[in-house]
C-alpha cells in the first residue's frame, strides 16, 4: 500500500517561490492567469487596477507559506499597479517585512525596473485581537438602508467601473458614523483566505458611514 501525498494547489499571489541571493523568501506570480481572473473586474477609469485588498491577501499567502508569520502590520500603499502593463508580480518576505512589487522577467531573473507597490511589517498572529460584532445591533444603529445599485452608480461616475465580480454587496445600511452590509455568498474561494472582491466591498461600505 502506497501513501500519497496530499499537494495543496499554489496560491494565485504566490504562485511559485524563486531562489534567492539574500535572507529574502520570494513569491512570483503571471500577471494573466489565475491572477486575473480574482482581480479582472476591479477597473478604475477603464483599466483593471490591481485591488488594494489583493495586496493584503498576497502578502498574507506569502508569509504563510514563508512561515513569516501571518499578521500585517504598518501597511503602506505605494503606487497603484495597471495589471495589463507588467508580466509578474511578487511578493518578497525578509527579517519581518514584506513587499509586493512588479515588473518585466524572464525565467527566474531579478525583475527588469522593478516597482514596489505594497509595503508592511509582518508578525506572528496571536489570535486574540479579533473582535466579533453582532450583525443586527450594528444595523440598529445605521440611519437609513442604502441601495447597493446606487452605491456603485456613485462609484462609477467617479471612475470606480466595478465589474460583476466586484459588486458582491446584498444590502447595506449607514449614517451616523455606522456602516453594515451584507455580502453574497461565495461559493469558491479560489485558494484565497479572504476573497479580494469581499474585503474590497466590506471597506467601500465605508462611504456610507
Amino acid at each position: 500500500q502506497s501513501v500519497l501525498p496530499w499537494c495543496h494547489p499554489p496560491h494565485a499571489f504566490a504562485q511559485r517561490s524563486l531562489p534567492s541571493s539574500d535572507s529574502s523568501v520570494i513569491f512570483r506570480s503571471l500577471a494573466a492567469g489565475q491572477l486575473q481572473v480574482l482581480v479582472d473586474d476591479h477597473c478604475v477609469k477603464g483599466r483593471v487596477i490591481f485591488p488594494g485588498a489583493g495586496y493584503l491577501e498576497m502578502a498574507r499567502a506569502a508569509a504563510a507559506a514563508a512561515a513569516a508569520g501571518e499578521a500585517l502590520h504598518g501597511v503602506f500603499f505605494l503606487r497603484p499597479l495597471a495589471v495589463e502593463a507588467v508580466d509578474v508580480l511578487e511578493c518578497a518576505v525578509a527579517a519581518g517585512r514584506f513587499e509586493v512589487r512588479s515588473g518585466e522577467a524572464a525565467g527566474d531573473a531579478a525583475l527588469a525596473d522593478a516597482a514596489v507597490h505594497c509595503s508592511g511589517s509582518l508578525a506572528a498572529d496571536a489570535g486574540g485581537t479579533r473582535q466579533r460584532f453582532e450583525h443586527a445591533l450594528l444595523r440598529g444603529g445605521c440611519a437609513h438602508a442604502a441601495l447597493a445599485a446606487a452605491l456603485y452608480a456613485g462609484f462609477d461616475a467617479v471612475g470606480l467601473q466595478y465589474g460583476p465580480g466586484y459588486r458582491t454587496l446584498v444590502e447595506a445600511w449607514g449614517g451616523g458614523g455606522v456602516a453594515a452590509a451584507r455580502l453574497q455568498a461565495r461559493s469558491a474561494a479560489h485558494g484565497t483566505r479572504v476573497h479580494p472582491a469581499d474585503l474590497d466591498d466590506a471597506l467601500c461600505v465605508g462611504a456610507l458611514a
